[in-house]
């Protein structure tokens, strides 16, 4: 009894102390749209081509709509993210130079995909392979109290589905000890 007591102490001792092997993380490729603009659908197909390549595991396409079809905004916290985006690097806010899809990848922009995109891929990569890189977008979101996962449509797991899961995994080393336990007494 001993024995299948300490064997078990020793494996979750091990599983808890295993240190955690962290893999690369995909670099988020946000793109601001609209509704209705074919440079959008361009770049959308170029980036769904792209995950099929080497970069696939690389990156995560973040589509952000700005406008509908009309031009008329769809989300404000979008708006605002894009206009603060623009702002960091630099570019024009005035609305009749907003143009579409902005491309934001770490820190590095593009508005627009020219047919070279070779800087694209090169953003993508250094990107995943700096675990340190610099997530503009995600920073911009955060300085402003935007919750991005939001905009995003992420629904994170509650704190309440923590304490289910721990409470499960009490429940059945409980019912394995007592198992143990009864065994015995046989």
């Amino acid at each position: 009894m001993k024995k299948i007591l300490l064997s078990i102490l020793t494996i979750l001792t091990l599983v808890i102390m295993t240190p955690e092997v962290k893999a690369n993380e995909k670099v988020k490729v946000y793109m601001f749209t609209k509704d209705g603009c074919s440079a959008c659908a361009s770049a959308t197909d170029y980036f769904n081509s792209l995950s099929s390549s080497e970069y696939g595991d690389m990156f995560e396409l973040v589509d952000l709509k700005i406008f509908d079809g009309s031009w008329n905004y769809n989300n404000e916290n979008s708006e605002n993210i894009m206009i603060k985006t623009l702002e960091h690097f630099d570019e024009s806010t005035a609305p009749e130079d907003i143009a579409t899809p902005l491309i934001v990848i770490g820190d590095y922009h593009t508005i627009g995909l020219s047919q070279d995109t070779s800087a694209v891929e090169e953003a993508i990569k250094s990107n995943y392979e700096n675990e340190n890189s610099e997530d503009v977008v995600k920073n911009i979101a955060k300085d402003n109290n935007i919750d991005l996962n939001e905009v995003m449509g992420i629904v994170e797991p509650g704190k309440y589905d923590t304490l289910i899961i721990i409470g499960i995994f009490v429940v059945v080393i409980g019912g394995f000890a007592g198992l143990v336990i009864l065994g015995r007494k046989k």
